[in-house]
Order: C-alpha cells, then structure tokens, then sequence
C-alpha cells in the first residue's frame, strides 16, 4: 500500500524567500553535548537532521564533528544548506525526500534530531514518521525532538500543524524506552501570544 506524502510544498516557498532557521536551539546542543561531547571520534557518531531545512542543526553538528546527515522535502532548503557547508568548508550528505520514508538502512544512526519539522504533518504519517526513525536507529540510539504542545497560540506557520499532547507522546513513543518529555514556554506581543513546545528524548 502507497504511503501518504507528508511534504508540504509550501515550505518550498518559505525557504526561497525567508533568510530563516541560521542556528540550532540551545536544547539541541544540551543534547548532543551531554550524550556524544565525550565519545573518542566525533566522526564515528552518524546524526540525522530530519527535516532539516536551511540546516541550523545539520550545521552545528557538523561544526562539532559529528557525521551529519540532513534530509528535507525542500530542495530550495537543502540547497541552501549545502551552499553554507561549502562556503565553511563543512562536510555534511544532504538528500531531498519525504521523512514519512527515509532512503536509509535499518539502524545507521546513533542519533535523529527533529527540530519542529514532524509537527507540521498530518497526524496519520506522524505514526509512520516515528516508526521509520525507530528502524533507522542502531540499538541504543537516541531521538531529540521538538514538538509543539496543544495549548499554544502561535506558530509562526499557516499550513499544517498537529498540537500534541503528552498521552499522544507517549503513545507515538511506545516502542522506544528511556522516555523524557519536558517543556519549554516562550510568549511574544507583551505576553498576549504564547507557544508551549514539548522536548522529548528517547531511547531505542
């Protein structure tokens, strides 16, 4: 049975016209330093950016010395993003795919970062878009993500966007172990407008 695209072509456009997404959010790099700044060879540890856009998070974990890898239905996105690795002389493997299936073998990755890209898909390919990073992870290996919760007013993005709730994190993560969900909370226009984004790490 065909899979349903998840790719929004708007976000085409977005990443034509928008200089946006330049770097990683501080929780991301909380991450990636306490589980993989120790590790004898940074090049050895391969990190997925799923949805990666203009790559901020591919860019930072390339700059540490990680293997990164970004994936994203944008070409404009992903073009940009190999643009910025040339000019910073940065080694990085971009593709252009939809991540309710990615071209990549059962567990390659030590680690799948997510930076509010899963969100924006509907909820029937979210199931599927978690299953395939599961399979893409070795035994052992983490997800980082940042989704945003049900009771947010704003998102910066008019097309489609799921609000979660922590039972449905729970759920959607079943098959993984090590579950955390923590939250962070940010307002705009003199707080009349908030956003409440879960971040969730998780265990293979």
């Amino acid at each position: 049975m065909a899979v349903p695209k998840s790719w929004d072509n708007r976000w085409e456009e977005v990443y034509k016209v928008r200089e946006w997404g330049k770097y990683p959010p501080e929780d991301l790099i909380r991450f990636v330093a306490r589980n993989y700044y120790g590790v004898p060879h940074r090049a050895s540890v391969k990190i997925l950016d799923l949805g990666c856009g203009t790559g901020a998070a591919t860019w930072y974990i390339a700059r540490e010395g990680f293997a990164a890898y970004g994936v994203d239905g944008s070409a404009a996105g992903i073009a940009r993003a190999k643009k910025r690795f040339a000019e910073e002389g940065l080694r990085g493997r971009f593709s252009v795919g939809d991540i309710v299936r990615l071209d990549f073998t059962d567990g390659y990755f030590d680690a799948v970062t997510d930076i509010a890209s899963i969100q924006h898909n509907a909820f029937s390919n979210i199931g599927r878009i978690i299953a395939e990073i599961h399979r893409v992870l070795k035994k052992g290996g983490r997800f980082f993500g940042i989704l945003i919760a049900e009771d947010t007013d704003w998102v910066g993005w008019e097309g489609k966007t799921h609000f979660f709730t922590r039972a449905e994190i729970r759920t959607l993560f079943k098959s993984f172990h090590k579950l955390e969900i923590e939250e962070i909370r940010k307002s705009k226009d003199g707080g009349r407008k908030r956003m409440r984004q879960f971040i969730v790490q998780a265990v293979k």
